[in-house]
């Protein structure tokens, strides 16, 4: 009634239409469930309606009902009822999670197992991915002898400035093992945030092959509401949280993972551009917000004192750009070339093993997604697909949504997990191609030419081969309507109403 009323206020003529039994539609909507339940199950549990009208329940909410199996200590209701031929049951209500659901220790620790087997059974590849990008990696080359034969092109000018190259051959650069002993005690710290998540195999690859110790490279623990309670109160004026959190990561390097070992550095790269498999854009940039954040962060631990300096520690924040490889193995190699006293070529060397390891990291995860999609495909089930920015692969930030969805029975896929190779993509975009609407499977421009957001771009695109998939359905992640996403707003919509994908966003 208030809702025609408001209508009938602005609009005098509108034409209203409700339904016939307002006050019952609830009702008559739980029967129409009950019966699809109950066909489906093939029998009732219902005990009658003599027995309903005649059941007894009492409540109780004291402190024998709070769980205490976490510290958020949840104030919960058991609601006892009795039936009348004596059988009783219980009923738990307040609990914030599954845990509160039972009563004993031991319940709680049965459920626990019973969840492990389902998560075991059902992949989630977003877990994955966040575990697999920094850890140490085992695939890497060793660092070549010294004098080992390297190819390369000398660039000279002649006398009217002519620019030649003339390819050469010349000994590795190797450091004497000093060098070597300074940098296996090194100890680097970087926090687990933002990019980090998409490029962390990278920073694993490059500082392993250099010789670091992997215990030596230490990143701050996942985001929690404890972290930043602890260290989220050192200023910042951006509406970012993702960027904001940042500061209790630092905070966690500065204040615990240095008091339980000296750390010698914290590197947090300003990141320009991020690795992309987005064809034909505009740009690969990363959002400003997420590239400025180590300025901001070095400003925000230096403003009433250097925390950095009073703890011998040094902060390095190089701007690199995964467009310009080159460059970002001159930056690399200036940023750390006194720390670790090495030479170019092993720096250079490094770095090449680090994107090495960064390509074989994407090529396991799309080996995994792929094998969940042919097995959804032959089974006819349904697969989630998470659509997200790099930093929702963080638990702070997706707040377990995707596990509860793999308890359920669904495997969980990435945006990084979904295979990229153009011959298994072409069946999906068949039409697209035939038609000349884009020039590859990994093209936007159909739906937003003007892309320049590297990632933003990957959540569009995951979206447009969630549409095309059968069995694929969508998560949308996004925090506080984040600007570089704001402008895929309407082009996601307008592909989810179209292709009628089922479509979830939080």
């Amino acid at each position: 009634k208030a809702q025609v009323d408001y209508i009938n206020e602005r609009v005098p003529d509108a034409e209203v239409y409700v339904h016939p039994h307002a006050g019952e539609a609830g009702a008559i909507g739980a029967a129409m469930e009950t019966l699809r339940v109950v066909q489906r199950r093939g029998h009732t549990t219902f005990i009658g309606l003599d027995a309903a009208i005649e059941l007894e329940y009492s409540t109780k909410n004291d402190a024998e009902t709070t769980c205490h199996f976490c510290p958020n200590e949840c104030s919960r209701t058991y609601i006892d009822a009795r039936r009348p031929n004596g059988s009783t049951s219980r009923y738990i209500s307040g609990f914030s999670c599954e845990k509160g659901m039972v009563e004993s220790q031991d319940e709680m620790l049965a459920q626990a197992r019973e969840r492990k087997t389902i998560l075991k059974a059902f992949p989630n590849l977003v877990t994955y991915e966040a575990r697999a990008a920094f850890q140490k990696r085992t695939d890497l080359l060793p660092m070549p002898d010294a004098d080992t034969p390297v190819e390369e092109l000398e660039v000279s000018r002649n006398f009217w400035g002519q620019v030649r190259c003339t390819p050469r051959s010349r000994g590795f650069l190797r450091s004497g093992q000093p060098a070597r002993e300074l940098r296996r005690r090194f100890r680097v710290a970087m926090p687990r945030v933002l990019n980090m998540y998409g490029t962390g195999p990278f920073f694993m690859g490059y500082f392993q092959s250099l010789g670091l110790d992997p215990r030596n490279i230490v990143w701050s623990d996942e985001s929690g509401e404890e972290m930043f309670a602890d260290g989220g109160k050192y200023g910042s004026v951006d509406p970012c949280y993702p960027s904001k959190v940042v500061q209790a990561h630092i905070h966690d390097l500065l204040f615990h993972k240095h008091a339980e070992k000296p750390l010698d550095a914290i590197f947090f790269p300003i990141v320009t551009q991020v690795p992309s498999f987005i064809e034909n854009a505009i740009d690969n940039a990363s959002c400003p917000i997420t590239a400025g954040t180590p300025d901001v962060i070095k400003a925000a631990f230096t403003k009433e004192q250097d925390f950095f300096a009073t703890r011998g520690i040094g902060y390095l924040a190089p701007s690199l750009s995964f467009a310009e490889p080159v460059r970002m193995k001159d930056v690399l190699f200036r940023t750390f070339v006194d720390l670790l006293s090495m030479t170019e070529d092993e720096s250079n060397f490094a770095v090449d093993q680090g994107l090495e390891a960064l390509r074989r990291y994407d090529a396991e995860c799309q080996r995994q997604g792929r094998a969940i999609l042919e097995a959804v495909e032959a089974e006819n089930r349904v697969a989630i697909l998470v659509v997200n920015r790099p930093y929702h692969a963080d638990p702070g930030f997706h707040h377990g949504i995707p596990d509860e969805f793999q308890i359920l029975g669904y495997p969980i896929l990435s945006i990084r997990s979904i295979p990229k190779d153009p011959a298994w993509l072409a069946r999906f975009f068949a039409q697209d191609l035939a038609e000349g609407r884009i020039g590859s499977p990994c093209d936007i421009n159909d739906v937003w030419p003007e892309s320049y957001s590297a990632n933003s771009s990957q959540k569009v695109w995951a979206v447009k081969f969630a549409a095309r998939h059968p069995n694929v359905v969508l998560l949308d992640l996004s925090s506080f309507k984040c600007g570089h996403d704001a402008p895929t707003y309407g082009i996601i919509d307008r592909i989810v109403e179209r292709s009628a994908v089922p479509y979830a966003a939080l």
